[in-house]
């Protein structure tokens, strides 16, 4: 599985650390040592699946989990005929929303694999916002959709990656949805100047803020929807997977301090499980040990996987 999940690294909302030096600390290497993690910063962990419910009720940062939303939204509309999933986006439109430097190279990776023209399909955006994590495709999508629509699912408010960015980092002082619309306008792209680590790290745990049994509800409604799950189970097409073995739904996001994932897994003869892990206020060290091994999406297939890892998550919430 980790051939299939090594692909799986959602995008940050900035550069990647390169030389994490931080004092010594826990690092995640594997599905242990996020247990370990877990066990030993339970106020820091959320972690909401069948039969397990930690802190499930406590908005937290989620990052670009949060993209679920995104996606409900749109499943919905497309459901409704209120939208069509080939309707054209002109490309310069999608480029418009791109805030270069800040997403792990998630734009350029999408543009990459896409190839386009002139034009994008919105279902090729939205591909671009799951796959690779592309912040514009989202910000885009919530424009398109009316943000009220995605509040309502999120049961808060979902806020402008892009315009959040350019609140904190590139000195707009207007509202993050006031900032991002005037970026489009001027069709100037700009790259901020990030801060260190810590800085971006106490920004982090402040925006994109969800429920995680919210997120949770939302990944279980949208395993059974045909628009949504396409989306959502793309590691399946990359080389090594099985759908005979273990099938994948998953939407991750990494932001200085922060890592979340939600994910289901079906096998064959069982119930389906639907996770959602975040973990918030990682001290650097340990983010970056995650980022590096995904041991995270370990977690949660042993979880998926392992009874007797099962019972060992089971008894350490307690």
């Amino acid at each position: 599985m980790k051939v299939i999940l090594s692909a799986l690294l959602a995008a940050t909302l900035t550069q990647p650390v390169t030389g994490a030096t931080a004092v010594a600390a826990d690092e995640l290497k594997d599905a242990e040592a996020v247990l370990a993690y877990i066990k030993a910063h339970p106020d820091d962990v959320a972690l909401v699946t069948e039969g397990i419910r930690h802190n499930a009720g406590r908005a937290a940062p989620v990052a670009s989990a949060i993209k679920l939303i995104h996606l409900a939204a749109y499943a919905d509309a497309v459901r409704a005929g209120k939208i069509s999933p080939k309707e054209r986006v002109p490309v310069s439109r999608w480029n418009a929303y791109h805030l270069p430097g800040t997403d792990g190279g998630a734009h350029e990776a999408a543009l990459k694999r896409l190839k386009p023209g002139r034009t994008v399909t919105l279902d090729q955006l939205v591909s671009a916002m799951i796959e690779e994590s592309d912040n514009a495709a989202a910000d885009l999508l919530r424009d398109r959709l009316g943000p009220a629509k995605l509040n309502k699912i999120a049961k808060t408010r979902v806020s402008t990656f892009n315009g959040e960015m350019l609140r904190a980092f590139a000195g707009c002082r207007l509202p993050a949805d006031t900032c991002l619309k005037n970026y489009v306008a001027r069709g100037r792209q700009i790259t901020p100047k990030m801060p260190p680590f810590r800085r971006q790290a106490e920004w982090a745990d402040t925006v994109t803020r969800v429920r995680p049994d919210v997120l949770h509800g939302v990944l279980t409604r949208l395993r059974k929807n045909p628009v949504a799950s396409r989306h959502l189970e793309w590691p399946m097409r990359q080389p090594g997977a099985d759908p005979n073995k273990l099938v994948i739904g998953t939407k991750g996001g990494l932001l200085p301090g922060v890592v979340s994932e939600a994910m289901y897994t079906v096998r064959p003869g069982t119930k389906p499980r639907h996770t959602v892990l975040a973990l918030r206020r990682l001290p650097e060290r340990t983010w970056f040990s995650g980022v590096q091994s995904y041991a995270h999406q370990q977690f949660i297939v042993k979880l998926a996987t392992d009874p007797a890892f099962e019972a060992k998550v089971r008894a350490a919430l307690r």
